[in-house]
């Protein structure tokens, strides 16, 4: 298993986004956003928040 990375984690973020058409100025918006989120959020909580959206 590869080690986390919050890197990886907005590199996967840009790429999708990018795949979407989303301009440039729309994916620095959400980065920043999930960069900030970093710094709230453990990676057990933030997969617990991920997980409950598919309830």
């Amino acid at each position: 298993m590869q080690e986390w990375s919050n890197n990886a984690c907005l590199g996967y973020i840009q790429a999708a986004l990018e795949r979407k058409g989303w301009s440039k100025e729309q994916i620095n918006e959400v980065i920043r956003a999930v960069y900030y989120e970093f710094d709230f959020k453990t990676i057990g909580e933030a997969t617990q928040l991920y997980e409950r959206s598919f309830d």
